[in-house]
């Protein structure tokens, strides 16, 4: 099938907002839709190569001429049209999933709810069908939603129910580039997901099938069922794990860190590395506030002078917390002597870098590692990421 049209390739540029796409074709910069509201984060770097689709002149509400339907990353092509999926489900997918498949009907109303597809077998049984597109792929494995999903919880929930009044129900992850060997919920963004799923799997059938694109777009089924792993429920749920704070601090100034006394603090950027067994959601909630706290840990004692605050959760078996401050060192962070490690032998917690650590591909790259390999392991040499597939020819 034809997943999208090559028109034109650009280079990104920035992503003011999540529908937008500022790209570069020659010396022009130009606005394109973005059509996947996820956060794209292993994406949205200064030269990755896009792939666009003029949009059609007979849309009188489109307000960019372009939409960013795919992009080059590690060797393969990743398309970025998540709606699409639903499309690809259809021609290519359900068939493999559901035996004696017969009738499909799309965009399937029951009560006041609205599921992708209702399909019927030849035993004439009722399937319903919900279609994820899941486009994170790091490390070998797969992981839905790369942001909090009300819509996809609300939905798993609702097919839980349905399944108890006789529909046969499902969950259909399309996974649209690279080779994972495996798709677990992703519950460092969306731990209430990833818990439904593996609570909901005894009621609603979980699929993972993966895509394969060319550059021209044209895509076919390469394997129809994917390996599933829900057996990290309990860990969704236990609400533990390791953080990443990152705080952004405008100014240079001197600031009193409790014991540590004043300290020096230039402009830039500080990662801070934390855990907590449980309560970690409340703990990273109480770093995000600036003022209304009691100063208890050295971080508390920042918080007031930000300018941005973001917090990276990764939910873990074990404590990674003095793991993840000696990889900030490795990626020539400058550690803050004593800040947040007075109870370890790391020299800090805490480390400076000038520039957005979300800017810095090494960074990305070290958190994505982090969540979908060495939170699931005990300990265990860390592996090499797998060698991508190269992008297949023209078809």
């Amino acid at each position: 099938m034809d997943f999208f049209r090559n028109d034109r390739e650009a280079v990104f540029v920035r992503r003011p907002n999540r529908f937008l796409i500022i790209a570069r074709v020659g010396s022009e910069e130009i606005a394109c839709h973005c059509p996947n509201p996820g956060r794209l984060i292993e994406f949205v770097f200064p030269g990755t190569r896009l792939i666009l689709e003029k949009r059609k002149e007979d849309n009188p509400n489109a307000k960019t001429g372009w939409t960013v339907v795919g992009l080059y990353y590690r060797d393969t092509v990743a398309p970025l049209f998540s709606s699409r999926a639903n499309k690809a489900a259809e021609e290519l997918i359900l068939k493999e999933i559901i035996p004696g498949l017969k009738e499909i009907k799309a965009e399937y109303t029951l009560g006041d709810s609205r599921f992708d597809f209702l399909c019927i077998d030849a035993k004439k049984r009722k399937h319903l069908v919900e279609v994820k597109a899941c486009s994170l792929i790091e490390y070998g494995v797969a992981m839905f939603p790369d942001a909090p999903s009300g819509r996809a919880l609300k939905h798993l929930e609702e097919l839980a129910e349905l399944s108890a009044l006789g529909y046969h129900c499902h969950v259909l992850f399309v996974i649209t580039h690279s080779d994972p060997a495996v798709f677990i919920p992703n519950l460092h963004t969306d731990p209430e997901f990833a818990a439904a799923l593996s609570k909901f799997g005894h009621a609603v059938t979980i699929h993972a099938a993966l895509l394969r694109s060319d550059s021209s777009g044209r895509t076919v089924l390469t394997v129809p069922a994917l390996p599933v792993d829900l057996s990290h429920g309990e860990l969704a749920e236990r609400n533990g794990g390791n953080y990443l704070m990152l705080l952004e601090l405008p100014v240079s100034r001197d600031i009193e860190v409790g014991a540590l006394g004043t300290m020096r603090f230039k402009a830039g950027w500080y990662v801070y590395a934390g855990s907590a067994r449980k309560n970690l959601s409340q703990r990273i909630n109480r770093h995000l506030r600036r003022e209304r706290k009691q100063k208890h840990w050295h971080f508390d004692y920042l918080t007031p002078w930000a300018g941005k605050i973001k917090a990276l959760p990764i939910m873990s078996y074990r404590n990674l917390e003095c793991d993840l401050a000696q990889d900030l060192a490795k990626l020539g962070g400058k550690g803050i002597p004593k800040f947040g490690s007075s109870d370890c032998g790391c020299g800090s917690h805490l480390y400076y870098f000038k520039e957005p650590p979300m800017g810095n591909r090494e960074f990305v790259d070290m958190l994505l590692r982090y969540r979908h390999v060495e939170c699931f392991t005990p300990s265990m040499p860390l592996p090499q990421r797998p060698g991508a597939t190269p992008v297949p020819p023209a078809l």
